[in-house]
C-alpha cells in the first residue's frame, strides 16, 4: 500500500472518529455540533493542502525516477509552490539537463570513436573478462582473414607459452606490454600493444596492432644513408688534404726544384700516416655500425697537432688561410687514440676553412694543466640561433652540409670522456675547446 493511501485512510478514519464523538458529546446541543462540523471540515480542508504539498510531489518524484529508470531524460517536474519541495525539483531538473547532455556527449564521442576505428589504419582488439576477443574493428577483421597473420599475431598475444603464463601469475598477457613481430609473407614487421580498462568495476583488456613495416624500413634507409654519408665525409675530408700535398709535389717535380726531396720528406710522412690512419678508421667504422672504442696509447698533444696540421698545411694556404700554433712548451701526455684524435682536429680545421672561405688565421694552442688543446679562427662566427645546436646529430648550418664532422667529432671526445664546446667568443673568433682527464 503507498503512502498516499495510508496517509489518506488515517486522515479519514480520523475525522470520523471525532465526528462521532462530537455528535455524542454535543447531542442536544445544535450549536456545538455545528461548531464541531466546522472544525472538523477546517481541519479536512487542511489535511488536504498538507497531503498536496507533500504527497503529490512525492509522487511526482517517483514518475521522475521510473523515467530515470526507462533512461528517458526528457521528463522534467513541475515547481509545486512549496519551498521545500521546489528546492528538491530545482535540483532534480539540473540532474536531468546533465544527465542528457552528458549521455549526448558520450553517444557522439562513441560514434567518433567508432568511425575512427573503422577508418585507422590500425588494430583494435578488445577482450572479454576472461582474455578472449569480444570485439576488433575492420583493419584488424581483414588482416585475420589470413591465417598466417591470426597464428603469428593474435594467437601467441592472446594464448602465450605456458613459460609466460606463469611468470605473469597465470594471466594470459600482462596488463602492459609491448612487443614488435615479424611474419607473413613480405617479411612484415607488427608493433603489438597490450593495456586494459575498467568495466563495470571489472578490467578488460584490449590489444593495438600497428604495421611499422614502412616507418621501419624508412629509419633504416635514413641510418644506412647518414652512416654512408658520415663516411664519405671524412674520406673526401683526408683526401683533399693528400691531394693537395701530392699536387704540390708534383709541380715541384714537374719543374725540377732543387728542394724536392727536403719536401717529399717534410709532407709524404704526413700524408702517408694519415692515409693509414684513414685506412685503419674506416675499416673499423665499416666493422660496426658505429664508432669504434678508443685504442687508447700514450700520445702527445703538440706532437699529434702539428703533424695534423701539416697534412692540412697546402690546402689551407690555396686559400690565404695562416695556420700558426701556439703549443704548450712542453709535452702534453694524454691517453687517447691519436688516429680518432687526428680525425676531430682534421674536421676542427676543415670547418674552420670553410667558414673563413679565402683569407683569415687559424690558431691551434695546447695546455698541460689542464690536458687539452684548442683550435681557433676569425672567420664570421656561428649564428647565434644555431649556437646550441651545433653538437646536434647530422646539425649543419652548410646549406649543402650533412652535420657529420661535428657529430662524429662529438661521438670520439665522449668515448674519451673529454669535456668540449664549440662557441664564437666575445673577442670574434670561434674555438674548439677540449680538455681531457
Amino acid at each position: 500500500m503507498s503512502s498516499s493511501i495510508k496517509y489518506i485512510l488515517y486522515l479519514t478514519v480520523l475525522h470520523l472518529a471525532l465526528g462521532v464523538l462530537a455528535y455524542y458529546q454535543f447531542r442536544g446541543n445544535g450549536a456545538y455540533v455545528l461548531a464541531a462540523e466546522v472544525l472538523l471540515l477546517g481541519s479536512g480542508y487542511i489535511a488536504l493542502r498538507i497531503y498536496r504539498s507533500l504527497i503529490s510531489p512525492l509522487r511526482l518524484l517517483g514518475q521522475g525516477a521510473a523515467a530515470l529508470e526507462d533512461k528517458d531524460f526528457s521528463v522534467k517536474l513541475m515547481p509545486t509552490g512549496s519551498f521545500e519541495m521546489d528546492r528538491i525539483v530545482k535540483v532534480y531538473n539540473n540532474m536531468i539537463d546533465q544527465l542528457r547532455e552528458e549521455r549526448i556527449s558520450g553517444r557522439q564521442q562513441e560514434v567518433f570513436l567508432d568511425r575512427l576505428l573503422r577508418a585507422a589504419e590500425l588494430g583494435v582488439v578488445v577482450l572479454n573478462y576472461d582474455g578472449e576477443v569480444a570485439s576488433m574493428n575492420p583493419w584488424m577483421e581483414a588482416q585475420c582473414q589470413d591465417p598466417a597473420f591470426y597464428t603469428a599475431i593474435l594467437e601467441p598475444a592472446l594464448h602465450p607459452p605456458s613459460g609466460q603464463e606463469e611468470k605473469e601469475d597465470n594471466e594470459k598477457l600482462p596488463q602492459q606490454a609491448t612487443t614488435t613481430v615479424r611474419t607473413g609473407p613480405g617479411n612484415r614487421r607488427y608493433h603489438i600493444e597490450r593495456s586494459g580498462f575498467v568495466d563495470r568495476g571489472f578490467e578488460r583488456g584490449f590489444l593495438i596492432v600497428q604495421d611499422v613495416t614502412t616507418d621501419l624500413m624508412t629509419a633504416e634507409k635514413e641510418a644506412y644513408g647518414k652512416v654512408i654519408r658520415m663516411m664519405a665525409h671524412e674520406v673526401n675530408n683526408s683526401n683533399a688534404a693528400i691531394i693537395s700535398v701530392l699536387r704540390s709535389l708534383l709541380e715541384a717535380a714537374t719543374e725540377g726544384e732543387s728542394e724536392l726531396p727536403e719536401l717529399s720528406k717534410d709532407y709524404l710522412p704526413a700524408v702517408i700516416g694519415r692515409a693509414e690512419n684513414m685506412t685503419v678508421f674506416m675499416r673499423n667504422f665499416a666493422r660496426v655500425v658505429r664508432l669504434s672504442s678508443p685504442n687508447r696509447k700514450r700520445t702527445d698533444l703538440n706532437q699529434l697537432l702539428r703533424r695534423t696540421g701539416e697534412v692540412m698545411g697546402p690546402i689551407l694556404r690555396e686559400n690565404n688561410i695562416s695556420l700558426s700554433y701556439e703549443l704548450a712548451p712542453s709535452e702534453v701526455i694524454v691517453s687517447a687514440d691519436p688516429a680518432q684524435l687526428e680525425q676531430v682536429i682534421i674536421n676542427a680545421l676543415t670547418n674552420a676553412r670553410e667558414s673563413i672561405g679565402s683569407g683569415g688565421n687559424i690558431l691551434i694552442s695546447s695546455s698541460s694543466f689542464p690536458a687539452g688543446f684548442v683550435v681557433a679562427d676569425d672567420g664570421p662566427g656561428i649564428p647565434a640561433p644555431a649556437a646550441g645546436d651545433v653538437f646536434t646529430p647530422f646539425f649543419s648550418t652548410k646549406p649543402t652540409g650533412q652535420g657529420v664532422g661535428l657529430t662524429l667529432t662529438r661521438e670520439i671526445l665522449e668515448a674519451h670522456g673529454a669535456r668540449y664546446g664549440l662557441a664564437t667568443e666575445e673577442d670574434g673568433w670561434t674555438r674548439l675547446r677540449v680538455v681531457f682527464g
